[in-house]
């Protein structure tokens, strides 16, 4: 494991305990074991790769042998998933040979788990178009595919025994919240008054986003709306304990920190525009000496920009016969982007003095 077990209890004493795990030889995230009336639900289950599996297992032994808590996978009660990225469920099938327990996710996240041959095959035909248009030459498109199928070969398909809309967003202490965006189905639980986050909100990193073209429910707008949902509500949150990176003690601080790196993105871009350029052209601007498979994260985000600006009438585009697209702004809309008033006015709200 990375790290030592870390453990946050709520003010109705709710036990959550952060499992540390080696996702992908470069990526670090957690599993969360919840403790909610000596009932022990798992919250993400790793990826499956590597040792994450070994780390998934060792942890809950830690956490028996160091807080005394009876652990056994006899007693998980559910297992809750947070959204359809592979270093969260990736671990789904080595849990399943040790547990019963029913596998929640949300509805539009499902299909990801029960046809995940067939979707990924939809998707990846899908990114290949979409790796076209932004203007990646034929060599660079033929490795980016390669890297985006390389991990993905190491699941298939498992059944799901529930979903949180049948649950009625909510079990016992433990209420779950539809916060698309990252992913279409992505959900959060609040337990008490900790908030685990999954990867909507992280410490660090602002989490990544890629169009809606690619998916439904994904993309910019539907982002920035969740995170505007919680931003009323942030002062609820003791704790916000995300699915990578460390704990979170300030959230309307962070939403208002992610929010601001976004629309200082969406400035950068149409400083950028001063000429038609490819998605790929501006990717290579916005995200400096990007290899390997964050060049696709790059050209995701980029695209989620620029398909906000463009919804919105700020740019437009031009497709040739190679279906290339290159895209130019609006001048007089361009010079008079807005930001994201919601985020900086609801922040002042919350930080006004009392009278």
């Amino acid at each position: 494991m990375t790290a030592e077990i870390e453990q946050f209890i709520s003010a109705e004493g709710a036990r959550i305990y952060r499992i540390p795990l080696v996702l992908f030889p470069e990526m670090r995230g957690y599993a969360h074991l919840i403790i909610v009336d000596d009932e022990l639900n798992l919250f993400d289950v790793g990826s499956g790769f590597g040792d994450s599996n070994q780390d998934l297992e060792k942890g809950l032994d830690e956490i028996a042998r160091s807080y005394g808590e009876d652990i056994g996978w006899d007693r998980i009660a559910n297992i809750f998933i947070s959204h359809g990225h592979i270093d969260h469920y990736g671990g789904l099938h080595f849990v399943r040979e040790r547990t019963k327990a029913p596998i929640i996710i949300h509805e539009l996240e499902r299909r990801i788990l029960t046809d995940y041959e067939n979707r990924l095959d939809l998707i990846a035909g899908r990114l290949e178009e979409y790796l076209l248009e932004a203007g990646l030459p034929e060599s660079d498109r033929q490795e980016v595919m390669t890297l985006y199928l390389l991990h993905k070969q190491l699941f298939s398909s498992i059944q799901v025994q529930g979903s949180y809309e049948a649950l009625g967003m909510q079990h016992g202490r433990i209420r779950f919240e539809l916060v698309p965006g990252h992913c279409p189905g992505h959900v959060i639980a609040w337990v008490d008054d900790i908030l685990l986050s999954g990867d909507h909100i992280l410490q660090e990193t602002s989490p990544h986003q890629a169009p809606e073209c690619l998916s439904l429910n994904m993309g910019l707008e539907h982002y920035l709306k969740s995170l505007a949902q919680i931003l009323p509500r942030a002062h609820e949150a003791l704790w916000t304990l995300g699915g990578h990176e460390g704990p979170i003690d300030d959230l309307a601080a962070r939403i208002g920190e992610i929010a601001r790196v976004h629309e200082d993105r969406l400035k950068g871009i149409l400083d950028l525009l001063e000429k038609p350029m490819t998605l790929y052209e501006v990717s290579r601007r916005l995200f400096h000496n990007t290899e390997g498979y964050h060049r696709l994260l790059a050209i995701e985000e980029t695209g989620a920009h620029l398909e906000y600006l463009h919804t919105r009438g700020y740019i437009t585009f031009a497709q040739g016969p190679d279906r290339v697209r290159h895209y130019t702004p609006l001048i007089e809309s361009a010079k008079n982007f807005p930001g994201f008033k919601v985020f900086s006015e609801s922040l002042h709200l919350m930080r006004a003095p009392d009278l």
